[in-house]
């Protein structure tokens, strides 16, 4: 069977690009079942065709291609954004999206695009990675109680009251809480950038605490123990013993 594809970009050159593509590349394995010039348009086709990738633009004049999600309380296709303006934030991209695109379109990256999703049809997560986008960038603010994390199998659901610390493992980090340990496949940076309230300081390059649940600051080797014995590494580059307990103490 093959897999349907819906083409969503304003600009009727761009599609006729992308379907001669589909058609000269994949012809045995993809059918566009349909072409949309604008966001309303395509959530008419997505719900009629339930298709299995739609191209997404991103600038369009009557809506922005983000703006489609909102329509769907499930989201059931793959997407790969299109879009020729790279201030976009890309990484945000590249977490909910199955690919994305820089136009002018490379051959060889609209064949990797493609490849991704034969692959992670394979071993498919049941995870609206878009639900998870749109909860993390809507709820910034972490006096929000539930923070979704992606990780390696899917994603995990974690109470932010309940972490303790966080750690910098490579490109990846470590989520400690009350119960259990968890390893996300976000940045440290990227969690930092997260988990940004008062309850959380960064005191160290590699990790980020939870005021709530320090314990004790040996002032001597600047070391913080958490109420589970973790001892963590205070950077004396970035507080003063004064400056660390004014932090704290707010």
């Amino acid at each position: 069977m093959k897999i349907k594809i819906i083409i969503v970009d304003d600009e009727s050159h761009a599609r006729s690009f992308l379907k001669k593509l589909c058609n000269h590349l994949y012809n045995d394995k993809i059918e566009i079942v349909d072409e949309c010039d604008s966001v309303k348009k395509a959530v008419i086709s997505i719900k009629k065709h339930n298709p299995d990738i739609v191209f997404l633009d991103i600038q369009m004049p009557e809506e922005n291609g983000f703006g489609l999600f909102k329509y769907f309380e499930t989201v059931e296709f793959d997407t790969i954004f299109t879009t020729a303006h790279k201030e976009y934030a890309i990484d945000a991209i590249k977490n909910s999206a199955l690919d994305y695109l820089i136009k002018p379109i490379d051959i060889k990256d609209f064949k990797l695009a493609i490849s991704r999703f034969f692959k992670a049809k394979l071993d498919r997560v049941n995870l609206d990675r878009y639900k998870l986008l749109a909860e993390n960038i809507a709820n910034q603010n972490t006096g929000k109680e539930r923070i979704v994390f992606a990780s390696k199998t899917g994603f995990e659901v974690v109470q932010a009251n309940t972490i303790i610390f966080c750690k910098s493992d490579g490109a990846y980090t470590i989520v400690h809480t009350l119960d259990k340990k968890y390893f996300t496949s976000k940045s440290f940076k990227e969690t930092c950038e997260l988990l940004h309230s008062s309850n959380f300081l960064r005191v160290h390059r590699s990790f980020l605490i939870n005021i709530n649940f320090i314990n004790s600051f040996r002032s001597d080797e600047f070391i913080l123990e958490m109420i589970t014995g973790d001892k963590i590494p205070v950077s004396d580059k970035s507080f003063t013993k004064k400056e660390l307990i004014d932090a704290i103490s707010k």
